[in-house]
């Protein structure tokens, strides 16, 4: 585990960090993170209608086709979660600042749930029934697309799969939000990097405001101490934490920690 603080990350390049100017996203109660990749200048198709039949395979009806820098995400959440709450949370997530929704769909009229996550999204562990799934596509106020897929598989498991795909510019880098929290739920921030896939480490970016006369970079460092020793050291071992103070990204945020995947 490594602390940075605010001077050591004007010396550090964002594009290594591979964050993007986009709000993070709020993962619903308890979802545990399955795995997360991400690829650049990749070409992403993405859904504007249900998929169907054609010729030998499946596609959607109509499609988006993209070069960009792509971002995946698998969450699981347990079974006792309700569908509709799960989709309820991420779509109010994904739609709070007046993002545009190209495409959404339940249930059959997405078409094949089996099509969906087999042929278009290559990952069985979406299946699940056609009547229980849900699509949602969003696009940003700065061009960032999000596909999102709901479904709950024949275990009773609620599968979360969440695309993110940039348009690579000099403006913006890839999306890789994979959470963010308050700075002080601690109990959430174990759960979330206790969930991390065997082997995967990852970088916090902490924000902090001015508080009396403490400046905010000695309120980051603070909130830095106070989040390690909270983790514990196999926890903390697992993160490098950047304080950011007040001079982060407005998707930042104020006092909160944003985690994103650390690149090799």
């Amino acid at each position: 585990m490594v602390k940075l603080s605010l001077f050591a990350l004007l010396g550090l390049s964002w594009a290594s960090f591979t964050f993007a100017d986009s709000l993070g996203i709020e993962s619903y109660r308890d979802a545990q993170l399955v795995k997360s990749r991400s690829e650049q200048a990749v070409s992403v198709e993405v859904p504007l209608a249900k998929i169907q039949r054609s010729g030998r395979g499946w596609e959607p009806e109509k499609v988006e086709r993209l070069t960009g820098n792509l971002v995946t995400s698998l969450y699981k959440i347990d079974r006792n979660a309700l569908l509709t709450d799960v989709y309820q949370h991420y779509y109010a997530e994904l739609t709070k600042n007046n993002h545009q929704v190209l495409f959404e769909c339940q249930s059959r009229s997405c078409g094949s749930s089996n099509a969906w996550a087999n042929n278009f999204f290559d990952d069985y562990l979406l299946y699940g029934s056609d009547q229980s799934q849900s699509l949602l596509v969003v696009k940003t106020a700065s061009g960032l697309y999000q596909i999102l897929y709901v479904n709950r598989r024949g275990a009773g498991d609620v599968m979360v799969r969440l695309d993110q795909v940039a348009m690579p510019n000099e403006d913006m880098a890839v999306a890789n939000v994979m959470a963010q929290h308050d700075i002080k739920d601690i109990p959430r921030i174990r759960r979330f990097l206790t969930d991390l896939p065997a082997g995967q480490s990852v970088i916090g970016f902490v924000t902090s405001q001015q508080q009396d006369r403490e400046s905010a970079v000695n309120v980051g460092d603070r909130y830095i101490e106070d989040l390690i020793s909270g983790l514990g050291v196999r926890l903390a071992e697992k993160v490098r934490f950047i304080n950011v103070a007040d001079m982060g990204r407005v998707s930042l945020g104020v006092d909160r920690v944003s985690f994103v995947v650390a690149r090799p």
